[in-house]
Formats: structure tokens, sequence, C-alpha cells
């Protein structure tokens, strides 16, 4: 049985309010506590490990001498695709945890900086926790009160959102979900550590046309580019003064009003963030037309990739994994 906050005590203290008004009380605070408080501090603790700095090289091209750096960059598309969609049709808990475990795989033969495994785990670190976490109260199927239950919601949070309970069932539910989520992000953040923008275009012309493999590959190259114009925007704002972390306090009023603050802040700094990133998009477009973007249907590349067989093995395993997985997913054994 799980802890159930009990406010009757307080009818005795204060006759004149009425126990329902108590308890209306508590589930505003624990509302504030559990869906605002403790996701802004998991956020924080992560913005404070790995900073923006941080994003920036977690989702950058990392130039190393290594077997994955040298593979065919549509090999490395065909394993991702295999995990992220292996990972999102499986249940088997089995399964899952087989696929996450062949997921870091490639980690092992790449070989990343120090920062970069740091990165990359504190990350993944997190998402569990994150998705933990919510599994724990928010999913209805795990989170009943006549299951292992560490906390037991007031009425009125039951009420208007279906809280009845944080389960350890919830926890243990969330815990193995993350592990497709972490998986998928492993492969992904291992694709763009290990291939040049340029590499996976050309990795990704067999796949789209040539405007959506663009896309795709000036997507991929926006995420470092837009977290390094957050922080030199953050940074002159700090330049001229501005704090934008909260100060150490032992007053809640004070943390609270800074954080506000900060908040504030950080919302003004992505005004100019847009601007700078709508700028790069112009210019981007006149230097496309300028080199006469799509004048031909078949594009010219300067450098010719030739899979090896290491490579050609990689694809054959990656499509018949596939292949496999979709047949136990349709056959309900994984």
């Amino acid at each position: 049985m799980g802890i159930e906050i009990d406010l009757s005590f307080l009818s005795e203290i204060f006759p004149k309010v009425d126990p329902a008004t108590w308890e209306l009380i508590a589930s505003i605070l624990i509302f504030i506590a559990l869906g605002v408080i403790i996701p802004a501090l998991i956020a924080y603790l992560i913005f404070r490990l790995i900073g923006l700095t941080g994003f920036r090289r977690l989702f950058s091209y990392e130039r190393r001498q290594s077997v994955c750096h040298s593979m065919h960059p549509t090999a490395k598309i065909l394993f991702v695709l295999f995990i992220t969609i292996s990972v999102a049709i499986v249940n088997s808990i089995i399964a899952i945890i087989i696929l996450f475990v062949i997921a870091f795989i490639p980690w092992i033969f790449s070989n990343p900086s120090s920062d970069k495994i740091r990165l990359v785990l504190i990350f993944s670190a997190f998402q569990i926790l994150l998705i933990s976490y919510g599994q724990s109260f928010l999913n209805p199927g795990f989170a009943r009160r006549e299951l292992t239950a560490l906390f037991i919601f007031p009425t009125p949070l039951y009420i208007t959102f279906h809280w009845e309970a944080i389960t350890v069932n919830g926890l243990i539910y969330g815990m193995f979900q993350s592990l497709r989520v972490v998986a998928a992000l492993s492969v992904a953040v291992w694709l763009i550590t290990t291939t040049a923008p340029s590499d996976i275009l050309y990795g990704l012309r067999k796949f789209f046309p040539l405007e959506i493999n663009f896309m795709i590959s000036t997507g991929i190259r926006a995420i470092p580019a837009l977290l390094e114009k957050s922080t030199l925007v953050l940074a002159a704002e700090r330049a001229r003064g501005l704090q934008i972390f909260p100060r150490h306090s032992r007053n809640p009023l004070i943390i609270i009003r800074d954080a506000i603050r900060a908040f504030k802040v950080i919302i003004t700094a992505f005004i100019p963030i847009i601007i700078e990133s709508l700028r790069s998009g112009y210019q981007l477009a006149l230097a496309l037309s300028t080199k006469a973007f799509r004048a031909k249907r078949k594009r010219t590349y300067f450098r010719i990739i030739k899979p090896s067989w290491i490579d050609a093995t990689i694809m054959l395993l990656s499509i018949i994994g596939l292949i496999v997985i979709i047949l136990l997913a349709q056959l309900q054994l994984v």
C-alpha cells in the first residue's frame, strides 16, 4: 500500500475550513511538485551537466580514425533504420534489451572521444529517468492503486487528470520503454558523430529524391549550428550583465523569482536566434541558386564512395534483420 496524505488533522486546527478544501490545496501543491518542479529540476540538471555547448558537441560530426568512420554511409543508414524500426515494433522485453545492446555496439568501433562518451551516457541516463518517471503515474495501465503503489494521489487529481498512484510497476515499465528511445537516439547520434553531413546526403541518394535528401542533411547540420548560435547569444547577454542562472540562496522566494527571470531571459534570447537562423537559411538558398541546385535531375559527385565487403555484410544483415523482426512481430513472437 502506498503513501496517502491524510489532512484530517488540519480540520481540528482550522475548524472553519472543510477537509475538501484542504484536499484541494494538497492536490494543487502535489501537481506543482510532480508536474512542474521535478521535470524542471531534471531539465535543469541536464542543462547544468551538458550545457548548450555540450549539446552542440553531442550532435556534431567528430573527425576520428575508426572502422565506423570509414564505413559506407548507406550501410550506416540501413543499420540505423534497422534499430529504430525494430525497437518501435517489438513488444518483448528480451527483444528490446537485445536491440538496446546492439545499438551501442557500434560505439566500440567508433573510437569516440571521452567527452562524446560522457555526453552520450548522461543524455541516455536522463532519458531513462524522465520516461520512467512519467510512466510511473501517467500510464493508466500501470498506475493503478491495486498495483505496488508508492504514493496515492488525492481525489481531485484523480478526478481531473485520472492520476491514481505512482507505482513500481509503472517505473519498471517506463524503464523498459525508455530503452526503445535510448536505442534509437544512440544510433542516430552515432550516425551523426561518425558521418559527415555531405556523406549522409550521399548515402541517402538511394532512398529518397535529391530534394528530400538535402532537407534531411540540412536539418541534421542545423542542429549543432542552432545550438552554437544559442551559446553565442546567451554569452553576449551575460557579457552585458544579464544573470541567466539563478543565484544560490536559501530563500525559496528568491530562487523562484530568479528562475522566472532566467526563463524570461532565455525566451527573449530566442528572438535573435530565430533571426540568425532565418538569415542563414536565406544565405543557403542564395548559395544553392548560384550553384544551380536542381539544374539537372542526375547529380554528379566529386568523391565516389565504394562499399567494402564489411559494408555489404552490414547492409545485408540489416535488411535481413529488419525483415525477420517485422515477420516475428506480425506473428506476435517478439
